[in-house]
């Protein structure tokens, strides 16, 4: 079902995503006031607002840092038309610098977008058309590489990225808490104790939120089988795969490839 929320949200402290999610539709993520550490995939990067982020299906995110204004904006890619749709894909995962104009333009519609009331009559006409002007404007905006940032001591140190970095390139593979705390060097209470103090899970955690990302994208963009899609996203088996996948997701693999073809 096609879908789209814009929503605003303002902290006055230090506030913290409690952990690293991902999402089968867009987000463009507008900072409009504040700095946040962005965690994308398997980096981390810091951005001071006014700046915009486009957050694609099927990656793994989180957000850090103190006081801040936002707004976001989460929609479905069967919402969009073609144009939005490559527009999105062209600007994701990118930095987009709006200047001082082009802020205010931003701030004005996505104010007015999350403060409509779909009760109203042509609610949904509105929100549409303030959505296709902002994505016009997204597509004007001045944008660069994501900025990636040295870690400090209230960061995310350099072993986690790199833990991190190994899990993301390894997830197919067989790894056990024994296996990684080898590979690092580091023993299995001191690694779980850091990995858990920056991405409030633990690394078999995070490894298995990697393979059902990974296999969830696959249940959508490819004519594997479950059996294949199991054995590609490194779980011992099939049967274990949809096990946890439903207790994760509520559904099946199957029933959840179901529904996302439904939604084309």
């Amino acid at each position: 079902m096609a879908f789209i929320e814009i929503e605003k949200s303002v902290r006055e402290q230090e506030w913290s995503m409690h952990e690293l999610h991902s999402h089968t539709h867009y987000e463009i993520y507008f900072l409009s006031k504040g700095e946040r550490a962005f965690f994308l995939s398997n980096a981390l990067y810091k951005v001071s607002a006014p700046v915009v982020v486009v957050i694609p299906p099927h990656v793994m995110h989180k957000t850090e840092g103190a006081a801040f204004e936002r707004y976001n904006v989460n929609v479905s890619a069967d919402y969009l038309n073609p144009y939005q749709k490559d527009t999105l894909h062209a600007h994701a995962l990118q930095i987009l610098h709006p200047d001082r104009a082009q802020t205010e333009m931003l701030t004005n519609l996505f104010e007015k977008a999350s403060k409509t009331d779909r009760s109203e009559k042509h609610a949904t006409h509105v929100l549409h058309a303030l959505f296709s002007y902002s994505v016009y404007l997204l597509d004007e905006l001045e944008k660069s590489a994501l900025p990636p940032i040295a870690a400090t001591q209230k960061e995310i140190p350099p072993l986690v990225l790199k833990i991190i970095e190994y899990l993301h390139a390894h997830y197919a593979e067989q790894i056990t808490l024994q296996s990684l705390a080898e590979h690092f060097f580091i023993s299995k209470t001191s690694l779980i104790y850091i990995f858990k103090k920056h991405t409030s899970c633990s690394p078999i955690d995070f490894l298995l939120n990697v393979r059902l990302t990974k296999a969830k994208e696959m249940l959508v963009s490819t004519k594997k089988s479950v059996e294949e899609i199991a054995e590609a996203c490194g779980f011992s088996s099939a049967n274990y795969f949809g096990l946890i996948f439903k207790n994760k997701e509520g559904l099946s693999p199957m029933q959840y490839k179901k529904n996302q073809q439904a939604k084309r």
